[in-house]
């Protein structure tokens, strides 16, 4: 028999097992896996994530006639699509091979989501089959208002079908006089975002944020501040940008540069609080939750948005004739010089060349992106960490690893480590 140890997944994306049978993941083996199919069909008949089970359940029983190290597991995700669900699935997957060392998985799917799921698994071990279920249903079933209302329940799509559409009747309907200019300019943001990236990144910030507003955590007067900065700045740039508009309506141009100069600089003022205050937030969070290793980027962070308010400030009086190009040039250089200097400064909390406790517990992977397990013990004094790979403890020294995004990725393969 094969000795090389498999693991059939199923992934619940969208957790129905939680919101609709109260089953929480992973649900790791065939009993399990088998009683959450169950329930899951009593719940909701018509739920495919029921069928896709039972089809892992299957493959997993063909398979143990050949492999003699097999495991069955159903990943289950978030209601709510994208990164939150992603984080669990990811959680569970890397608890789930801490107690099993899979070296292959075979992926049961219902072929929705393959691209969003197959880079997770193989970001551990590679993919050596893939099954894909098709439920067979009546033609009512397959009408074009069913494909509609599954579509729909894409948060994206919902958001192009509904949220835009949404604020376009209500700036019209609020603002009946300006109403159009300001669903064209709305619209024009959007698209710009949406063409050049920056939409994903904004909507998961404003997630992030929201998720991390705690009474718990010592940053929750912050990201409330920030939130009532950002408020202060739209409140009191608004008047003025509707005087602006008038202006030029009217004809008065010059009138017209000055509203906008001063809604201008409301919006950077309160813009730079709002940041500095969010990441502030965000610093008190990395202390709390022991990630102090991010304090550096925070901290870079703060600078960089001060130093741009400035330049954005400075720009702005270009612009309208009240600073001179000379002395933007002389603000570029200086700005350079501090933000250089600031780099420097807090190199001190850059942990990245450095051995500390605060690497203790953080996720080991190979430089092919297969985790390895997790930093139990570090060694000031060798300038190694250590982990356990296949009951076997292995140090690193700083030569062979870096520190990434919160894990530590190891410059060698297993097989290299194991060797060594």
């Amino acid at each position: 028999m094969p000795e090389k140890a498999l693991a059939v997944v199923c992934v619940d994306r969208d957790n129905d097992f939680g919101r609709k049978a109260g089953i929480d993941g992973p649900i790791i083996g065939r009993k399990d896996n088998l009683r959450a199919a169950v329930k899951l069909a009593l719940a909701d008949p018509e739920d495919s994530d029921a069928n896709c089970l039972f089809m892992a359940i299957q493959q997993y029983d063909e398979l143990k006639e050949k492999y003699t190290q097999i495991e069955l597991i159903t990943l289950v995700g978030s209601k709510k699509f994208g990164f939150e669900s992603d984080v669990r699935i990811n959680e569970q997957l890397d608890a789930f091979l801490e107690t099993f060392h899979a070296e292959a998985f075979v992926l049961v799917t219902d072929g929705a989501e393959d691209d969003q799921i197959t880079p997770i698994l193989q970001s551990r071990a590679p993919i050596i089959s893939k099954r894909t279920v098709i439920i067979k249903q009546a033609k009512e079933v397959e009408s074009t208002f069913y494909t509609i209302k599954e579509a729909l329940r894409d948060p994206f799509l919902a958001r192009m079908a509904f949220g835009i559409p949404g604020i376009v009747i209500l700036l019209y309907l609020l603002l009946p006089s300006i109403g159009l200019q300001l669903v064209a300019g709305f619209l024009g943001i959007y698209l710009v975002l949406k063409g050049f990236g920056f939409e994903d990144r904004l909507f998961n910030v404003f997630k992030e944020m929201g998720s991390s507003i705690s009474a718990q955590r010592v940053s929750f007067p912050f990201y409330v501040g920030a939130i009532v900065f950002a408020a202060f700045g739209l409140f009191s740039a608004a008047p003025h940008a509707i005087d602006a508009y008038y202006a030029v309506q009217n004809g008065l141009y010059q009138t017209g540069i000055e509203s906008t100069s001063v809604a201008a600089d409301f919006i950077l003022m309160f813009g730079a609080i709002t940041g500095i205050s969010f990441l502030v937030g965000k610093g008190a969070d990395a202390v709390q939750l022991k990630k102090a290793y991010l304090m550096h980027t925070y901290l870079l962070s703060a600078v960089a948005v001060i130093l741009g308010a400035i330049m954005l400030g400075t720009a702005k009086g270009v612009l309208v004739g009240t600073t001179t190009l000379n002395w933007f040039l002389a603000l570029l250089i200086i700005s350079f010089v501090l933000f250089f200097g600031a780099y420097r400064a807090t190199s001190v909390f850059d942990i990245r060349k450095k051995v500390t406790k605060l690497l203790i517990g953080l996720p080991v992977y190979s430089r092919t992106g297969k985790w390895l397990g997790k930093v139990e013990k570090i060694s000031k004094e060798k300038g190694t960490v250590e982990f356990s790979l296949k009951s076997k403890k292995i140090q690193l020294g700083m030569d062979d690893f870096s520190l990434e995004n919160g894990k530590i990725l190891v410059r060698r393969s297993a097989s290299q480590i194991l060797g060594k």
